[in-house]
């Protein structure tokens, strides 16, 4: 047996020093990487069946808790095999191993391999395999409050196969590996990608399913204050869309994020921190999770990266946020550099010359509020790696997600702020930066903008009418789409009307939910035209509607959040026929071409409200106005709260430690 297979099953047994102090299922999921990630395709045959032999012998004579490490690898190992895009970045990668990747027919012979081995301890001892499945069950059941795809898919499975998923793993594979295969929308779109066909790489927008939304087809994750905090409250099935039953069944199991808080707060304590230290803390640890899930992409090809959002408290002091940066992204590479010694203890030397030039790198990107000036200055010093006010604070080159961007002027300048970053640390260092495709981004949070749109609509027509209206008592933040039938009805239309407002709620809504779209339309056109960019940076996030995916196909890189992955289920099945629908209606210049769809949303938004015009331009919107703006000022005062509801959650967990 190799060095490379004992320490796989050392960390399946648990026997590795190394993984002492990480989250409980790190260590598996190292195991899974090492094995699917670090085996070359010759060897893998090999490989498995000598660890499948010892796991067999280990689980004759272990206890329930070594069984259901056993059951955790060895099912990860089956549902890995069984996915084309996982097999892509490794096994059968001709781009890696030529005539020796591995084939079709040979991956699904060694899923068979894996699959039965598990189905066999299953025969022995149900309760082990149960004890995994429902783990997984009940994160599927709280990510996102449950409204996600994974969820959503095994209820889906369930209504037309009349049994729960989880309750044997020949059902398991079958139901799971279904969202792997060719034909689904994202493992589809992550092979057009590859193909060459689009430039769109999808990211996952919750952390707590980097692995999972990895196997279809994620390169990238993200992560906000929002995220971290409602993500631990997932975890305790606080508002699960599945009802009081789905959360009785999350509560059966710890909330491992607690835990997190728990060890963070002695930390705090026998340290001397305090409580925004502790918070800070909670979301390294929320980050760190979801990069190890995206690790081994990240090592082998640079993808994977995944964001770190600095202090939204912070968003205007260039100070605080470059030296915060400085030191969290030396303490992420710190905590990265034992996955990587880990992953690539003894693997064949292909394998640590191809990662050589990322290891100890943290796999990250760091969220910059994008409210003024001061963003756009560590934007650009963080891809330099340097900031001359600051000289001390950046040890090396860092990448960027810039976000609460919305419009033409904010996401333009973003755009040349990581440029110019980029060609300072060129013409400082003399080196030649190559990001291939997983560098830094700029974010263009589409569902946000259009809701401070929408929201200012409807705040119009109702500031229009008498005081003594029927209609006066409505709550604006109560009118979700103005399709909704409180607003659309003939007496209410009538009741604009008569103050001398055309109100089309059909029309305008159609359009309010493409008003980020032509915003990343125009300027990805104008980057690419005005700054010859072959391959822009932006990321299209913050998303409402499934169809603000296949409108904006071929922009470089594409967020899901939970439920936008699920409501694909609705639309199951989506057939694309254009992979560059991003261009479709927009002339050269980046405006929307007459007599199309587009130009008569553009006309709309226009129409109802008056600043269409200016954030359509690049440079309509000044830096110095962007913290004021009616899409920025509601997402930063979330975020901000937020972020105090983490450090008045640091501080809970640090008094009861200090109790005892």
């Amino acid at each position: 047996m190799t060095h490379h297979e004992r320490t796989i099953l050392n960390l399946v047994y648990n026997r590795d020093e190394r993984t002492r102090e990480m989250m409980p299922g790190w260590d598996i999921e190292l195991a899974l990487q090492k094995t699917i990630f670090f085996t070359l395709p010759g060897e893998l045959q090999k490989t498995l069946q000598l660890i499948s032999s010892a796991l067999d012998q280990e689980f004759a004579a272990g206890d329930s808790k070594l069984r259901e490490r056993i059951v955790a690898y060895m099912l990860g190992v089956a549902e890995s095999l069984s996915s084309p895009v996982e097999l892509d970045h490794n096994l059968a990668r001709r781009k890696f191993h030529g005539d020796s990747a591995l084939s079709s027919e040979q991956a699904s012979q060694l899923q068979a391999h894996a699959a039965n081995q598990v189905k066999k301890w299953f025969d022995q001892d149900r309760e082990s395999f149960l004890a995994v499945s429902a783990r997984i069950k009940a994160e599927d059941l709280a990510a996102n409050k449950g409204d996600n795809l994974f969820a959503g898919w095994a209820k889906k499975w369930e209504s037309e196969n009349g049994r729960d998923p989880y309750s044997n793993p020949t059902d398991y594979l079958s139901c799971f590996s279904a969202l792997y295969q060719p034909g689904m929308y994202y493992p589809d779109l992550y092979f057009a990608r590859e193909e060459g066909k689009t430039k769109t790489q999808f990211f996952n927008d919750y952390g707590l399913q980097a692995a999972r939304c990895r196997r279809m087809g994620s390169l990238g994750g993200t992560t906000n204050p929002v995220i971290a905090v409602a993500g631990e409250d997932d975890m305790s099935g606080i508002g699960c869309i599945w009802g009081e039953e789905a959360t009785k069944f999350i509560c059966r199991f710890p909330n491992k994020w607690h835990e997190v808080r728990r060890l963070i707060a002695r930390e705090q304590i026998a340290g001397g921190h305090p409580d925004d230290w502790g918070a800070t803390r909670f979301t390294e640890w929320v980050v760190v999770d979801a990069m190890l899930g995206l690790r081994s992409v990240f090592l082998l090809r640079g993808l994977g990266r995944v964001a770190f959002q600095l202090r939204p408290d912070w968003h205007d002091d260039e100070e605080k946020l470059t030296y915060a940066g400085g030191e969290i992204y030396a303490r992420l590479c710190e905590r990265v550099r034992l996955f990587d010694e880990i992953l690539l203890d003894g693997a064949d030397e292909f394998y640590t010359e191809l990662a050589k030039p990322r290891v100890g790198k943290s796999n990250n990107h760091f969220k910059i509020a994008c409210t003024g000036q001061a963003a756009l200055n560590v934007i650009r010093s963080f891809n330099a790696g340097y900031n001359p006010k600051y000289p001390d604070a950046l040890k090396e080159r860092m990448f960027t997600n810039t976000t609460l961007s919305y419009e033409v002027s904010q996401m333009y300048a973003a755009q040349v702020a990581t440029d110019e970053g980029i060609a300072d640390y060129e013409r400082r260092t003399g080196e030649k930066v190559d990001d291939g495709e997983g560098g830094s981004v700029v974010t263009s949070m589409i569902g946000r903008f259009n809701d401070a749109i929408r929201d200012y609509r409807v705040r119009t027509l109702l500031n229009a009418l008498p005081k003594d209206s029927k209609f006066a008592s409505i709550d604006p933040s109560s009118v979700k789409k103005l399709t909704d039938p409180i607003v659309n009805n003939a007496e209410f239309i009538a009741a604009v009307k008569q103050v001398g407002i055309d109100f089309d709620p059909s029309a305008e809504e159609d359009a309010i939910d493409r008003a980020g779209t032509l915003c990343t339309k125009r300027v990805v056109i104008l980057l690419e035209r005005e700054r010859g960019l072959k391959r822009t940076r932006i990321l299209t996030a913050s998303k409402r509607n499934f169809f603000q995916n296949t409108e904006l196909l071929d922009v470089p890189y594409s967020t899901d959040f939970g439920n936008i992955q699920r409501m694909y289920l609705d639309l199951m099945p989506l057939k694309i026929e254009n992979w560059k629908s991003l261009y479709e209606g927009m002339d050269e210049n980046g405006y929307p071409v007459a007599g199309t769809i587009w130009a008569k949303r553009s006309e709309i938004l226009a129409k109802i409200w008056p600043d269409w015009k200016r954030v359509f331009e690049k440079d309509g919107v000044k830096p110095e106005e962007y913290g004021s703006t009616i899409y920025v000022v509601p997402t930063l005062k979330q975020f901000i709260n937020m972020w105090n509801e983490n450090v008045a959650r640091a501080r809970k967990f640090a008094e009861e430690a200090r109790k005892g």
